[in-house]
């Protein structure tokens, strides 16, 4: 095992996880995205739910006007907004079967995942993370020895937020790729391509199901400090997973499904209403808590017309 990796350019769907979904679904307070649908008041001629064209042959789809209010109403949620509830299987098992269906050039399905869904699982991976971070930071100076170190110096706060992080959370994937995929002959950015359009779909079922999600690369990057000490520092786009972190998801896999993969970061999930629970509980949960408001630019500086 080098002391790092290096890449260049369900399980059957049980009745009660299928109800929990639904109840989820059903009984949680309405927030922006079904109110930015349901304030289409009428639906443009030519704005169908199924495509104009080979009726027969298409299932019943969502309307242009429908999959554009998803897309705006997508939000990068942080840990410090969940509840700490955990929301059902059934959530996280939608948003795997959305990646599956990422863009992936010559179907070479390029993604791994690994989900840390027990309490186990996911401390294992706060603790881990909080120490890469510690590893990570600047030593502390003694006796007035300049620190000539480009690394920030350690926060005691910063350590603990990565751990209550992982404990807030009800979900943690995982986001890899595989680099020693037999079915691929694509340059290796097409490949992280494909998986950063499956977390794109992981991240719109999140959205839709009122689920908060958001995509974190801390304790996946390799300091270039670290990489001299190896001697082996990549001056073109790279990925460099700390050896702690490649042993520790190996360390997840079965024997049988072992491969090269590097991590490119982590989908936090979690519980964002909470009155899915609180109504299981008979009370009236957070009616008052709103959908996270996004901002963005225009698009007219950033396109031209031909």
């Amino acid at each position: 095992m080098t002391c790092c990796h290096k890449i260049e350019s369900t399980t059957v769907l049980s009745f009660l996880g299928t109800a929990m979904a639904g109840i989820y679904l059903l009984r949680r307070n309405l927030h922006s995205i079904q109110s930015t649908i349901s304030d289409e008041n009428s639906t443009p001629a030519n704005d169908t739910h199924v495509h104009p064209t080979h009726k027969s042959n298409l299932p019943t789809l969502p309307s242009p006007t429908q999959t554009l209010a998803l897309i705006q109403q997508r939000r990068s949620v942080f840990t410090k907004q969940f509840t700490g509830r955990s929301i059902p299987r059934k959530i996280v098992e939608d948003m795997l079967e959305s990646a599956r269906w990422a863009p992936n050039h010559h179907v070479t399905e390029p993604w791994r995942f690994v989900v840390f869904e027990s309490e186990e699982g996911r401390d294992g991976l706060g603790n881990l993370l909080a120490e890469l971070y510690k590893k990570g930071c600047a030593p502390e100076n003694s006796d007035g020895e300049d620190n000539t170190s480009k690394k920030k110096p350690f926060l005691q706060a910063k350590y603990d937020k990565k751990r209550k992080g992982a404990t807030l959370s009800s979900h943690i994937i995982a986001i890899c790729i595989s680099t020693n995929n037999p079915k691929s002959k694509n340059p290796i950015m097409e490949e992280v391509c494909s998986v950063a359009m499956a977390v794109q779909n992981m991240h719109l079922i999140a959205s839709a199901y009122g689920v908060g999600a958001y995509w974190s690369s801390g304790g996946v990057y390799s300091s270039s400090e670290d990489l001299e000490s190896i001697g082996s520092v990549e001056s073109t786009m790279g990925v460099f997973n700390p050896k702690e972190l490649t042993d520790f998801l190996r360390s997840t896999m079965p024997e049988e499904r072992k491969e090269e993969l590097v991590c490119l970061g982590w989908l936090y999930i979690g519980d964002y209403y909470g009155d899915f629970h609180h109504r299981e509980e008979g009370s009236s949960g957070n009616s008052s808590k709103k959908w996270p408001s996004g901002r963005r630019g225009t698009i007219d500086d950033k396109v031209s017309w031909r």
